[in-house]
């Protein structure tokens, strides 16, 4: 029956449009829309065509309907998975800082894979990092100790950081946001810390001394064991090299989105490690 009745409805349609077609006048029946006739009885033009065949609304509509808009709706969760990478400089006026004479700018490299869950304009960003605090051998002292307590110090430490960012964001438009906000998290530190005493050379550079007592009496002595390539313990063990290292920080950037499935990152900020720039690399979930 439901077939039967479709075949009906199109029996009738064609017979209806066939009964209003005009008499043939010999003349070729024109492409263009027919005119209107409003209650007045006046004729009206047709309405005009969009040259374009779509608005922006429409295209926009079919976009997100294809599941490419970069567009993000009040109250929906985004996912993103992807990787990160910061370089951090850790410049020798913050060594000064906490008490030491003597170092140098330190840049590091910190690099790993990051989640993001983003609602509203807000996101969380996780990230687990591996960055390298490499410092090549460099005079350093205590501001408190004397003068003749130089030791050269050689760093191969490294952490693995734990870290969450928290970030706002100022929307120019679907595609560019400006991003602002804080950083949290710690450093698991693991890596030698060599030391050795050093004496002042005759150019006036300090080296490592060879020996106790060798080769100036006066700055290689006897206060500490610190010679052939001592490696300093750790704060379990007694030292003054951290197991533990707190990241906390400021920072800005922007956010970039062409599509759905894409985001990139340029990131900026000062922490207490130093400064950083970075970027990210994010896909949508």
């Amino acid at each position: 029956m439901l077939g039967a009745g479709v075949i009906a409805c199109a029996v009738f349609a064609t017979t209806n449009v066939r009964a209003q077609e005009p008499a043939d006048t010999g003349e070729a029946a024109s492409d263009s829309p027919p005119a209107t006739t409003d209650a007045a009885g006046d004729t009206a033009a047709p309405p005009p065509e969009d040259a374009s065949g779509s608005t922006n609304k429409e295209a926009i509509v079919a976009d997100a309907e294809q599941g490419n808009s970069p567009l993000e709706h009040p109250g929906q969760v985004y996912r993103f998975v992807g990787l990160r990478y910061r370089g951090i400089i850790v410049p020798k006026f913050m060594i000064n800082m906490f008490g030491a004479d003597g170092g140098r700018t330190v840049y590091v490299h910190d690099f790993g894979p990051e989640f993001a869950i983003r609602k509203d304009g807000f996101e969380y960003d996780f990230s687990l990092t591996y960055a390298s605090y490499q410092m090549d051998p460099t005079p350093i002292k205590a501001s408190s100790d004397p003068e003749n307590a130089w030791e050269i110090v050689t760093s191969n430490l490294k952490m693995i950081n734990l870290k969450a960012d928290f970030l706002w964001s100022t929307d120019f438009s679907p595609e560019f946001a400006l991003n602002y906000g804080i950083g949290a998290g710690f450093g698991i530190v693991f890596g030698d810390l060599h030391r050795v005493q050093a004496y002042k050379n005759a150019n006036g550079a300090y080296q490592p001394c060879a020996a106790q007592g060798s080769p100036d009496p006066s700055y290689c002595g006897s206060d500490n064991d610190h010679y052939d390539n001592y490696s300093e313990p750790s704060w379990a063990n007694g030292g003054s090299k951290p197991i533990l290292f707190p990241w906390l920080a400021l920072q800005t950037g922007f956010r970039f989105k062409p599509t759905k499935h894409f985001v990139a990152r340029l990131d900026a900020g000062f922490g207490t490690s130093g400064f950083f720039v970075g970027l990210g690399a994010d896909y949508g979930l």
